[in-house]
């Protein structure tokens, strides 16, 4: 069976002298000491290349656009934990692309989305630009989805904000092997426990300062300190190659436990976080909804006689109508606007816009 694990990803603030829980997640797979090394070596590496200074603010602005007012109600600092979980997955997708590599595109399992995604981009470009880093575009790309094509108000009723961070990462609705966001607690089938702390920079609070990591069992002990007392011959093996890996990679070793001791924990107010369902909003959304094929038929028709350029600006208009009495009212002036500022006149003064 696949090696699985739990991790925690705590977010330090040396000023305030707090610890916040920030992020948490599953994996499924390659959930091994050696490899949760080899992923605070690619943090570590990253952090080296940018100065500490990770793009997050990409992560962090795109959170503030989406989720609004319900946007206080996010843990301190899970901008940097999430966008720190987002490499991860980048990291994911870029090891399962290697063994899509030799299939045809149109038979990859991220086909469809990267095509829907590729035209989004042709048709308005995003404000992050393309990026060099095959990790960093990545990343990039799973913000454009959310940008484009998965954004929060579509899956706020049915997602927790975990669910929805994990959706923007997956070619498909699946959850594939690798990190895994969604649960905020630890499945029982895991063989360790990972937990990776994070300093920020007081005076910059999206800078990462330092970090550190902490190997356990299932159970939360720490794997680095097991004793010939209590451990078999491979258990001792294991304890003595991740010390070598941790002494010749520089890897900072610490504790939650000895790190309670000098930060304050902030109270966990997040997990179960996800919208909640407004009835008037609801309904006009229903109505919104059943309203979509007559949409669609007067915007072909626009279409047909004025050009995609006019059909797109009549569709944004559309989509604020709820009223089929309203729609009808509008299937006189398709046919007799002479030309598309006629129609556009007609449109904006049905609907009073």
């Amino acid at each position: 069976m696949s090696t699985r694990a739990w991790y925690d990803y705590y977010i330090i603030d040396p000023e305030s002298g707090t610890m916040t829980l920030a992020m948490r997640f599953y994996k499924w797979g390659d959930g091994t000491p050696e490899n949760a090394l080899a992923e605070y070596r690619l943090f570590n590496k990253r952090m080296q290349q940018l100065g500490g200074q990770l793009p997050v603010a990409w992560l962090d602005r795109l959170l503030r656009d989406q989720l609004g007012d319900l946007h206080a109600t996010l843990p301190p600092q899970f901008a940097t934990a999430a966008f720190l979980f987002l490499l991860q997955r980048a990291s994911d997708e870029e090891q399962r692309q290697f063994w899509h590599r030799y299939k045809p595109p149109e038979e990859r399992p991220d086909f469809h989305l990267r095509f829907a995604l590729d035209e989004a981009l042709t048709a308005k470009p995003f404000e992050i630009p393309p990026q060099t880093d095959p990790l960093l575009e990545r990343v990039r790309r799973f913000l454009a989805t959310a940008h484009f094509l998965r954004p929060w108000r579509d899956y706020a009723l049915r997602l927790d904000l975990l669910d929805w961070l994990q959706y923007i990462t997956q070619p498909t609705r699946s959850a594939d092997m690798g990190a895994i966001a969604g649960d905020w607690l630890p499945a029982w089938d895991i063989a360790y426990r990972f937990r990776f702390f994070f300093w920020i920079d007081s005076q910059r609070p999206l800078r990462i300062g330092q970090m550190a990591i902490e190997l356990c069992r299932r159970d939360g002990t720490d794997l680095l300190s097991v004793t010939d007392a209590t451990a078999d011959e491979w258990e001792c093996e294991q304890r003595d190659a991740l010390r070598e890996i941790v002494r010749a990679s520089d890897i900072n070793i610490t504790s939650l436990a000895l790190l309670q001791h000098d930060y304050a924990t902030t109270p966990d107010r997040f997990w179960p976080f996800r919208e909640q369902p407004n009835p008037e909003e609801t309904t006009r959304r229903a109505r919104l909804e059943a309203l979509r094929p007559s949409r669609n038929i007067l915007v072909r028709q626009i279409d047909k006689r004025f050009g995609p350029a006019v059909a797109d600006e009549t569709r944004s208009i559309l989509e604020q109508i709820d009223d089929f009495d309203l729609l009808l009212e509008l299937t006189g002036p398709v046919i007799e606007a002479a030309d598309s500022a006629a129609w556009l006149r007609a449109l904006r003064h049905v609907c009073g816009s």
